[in-house]
């Protein structure tokens, strides 16, 4: 079996590539890393938030402590005048996960009636 030649300058070219794509793929692998660390940091906020939350599942009355556990900030934004009505956004950031978009209202969900036979 005879080995095909290789030119120099084919060799330079598919060289070259070759380590732009070795660099390519460093550059993701770290950047990958860095994305994982940063999900199991995540995960480890979310079980301390879940724990905390635990703590207080059967809360009767909140007070500025349990408000100072639970919240870590809250921001209120100017107010808008949508369809003649003043609105105010209202954000909450809570310890170790941040803002949570918690829906205020349930959507209605069709109910199927059935009629005597």
């Amino acid at each position: 079996m005879k080995i095909p030649y290789l030119g120099d300058l084919r060799f330079q070219k598919l060289s070259a590539q070759y380590e732009t794509e070795q660099e390519e793929i460093q550059r993701l692998a770290a950047s990958l890393e860095r994305e994982i660390e940063n999900e199991a940091g995540q995960i480890a906020d979310v079980g301390r938030f879940l724990q905390l939350a635990d703590r207080y599942s059967d809360l009767q009355e909140l007070d500025a402590a349990t408000v100072n556990e639970l919240i870590e900030k809250i921001v209120i934004h100017s107010p808008e005048r949508i369809g003649g009505k003043k609105h105010v956004t209202i954000e909450v950031y809570f310890t170790y996960v941040g803002k949570i978009r918690i829906p205020l209202a349930k959507p209605e969900l069709p109910t199927k009636t059935e009629e005597p036979a």
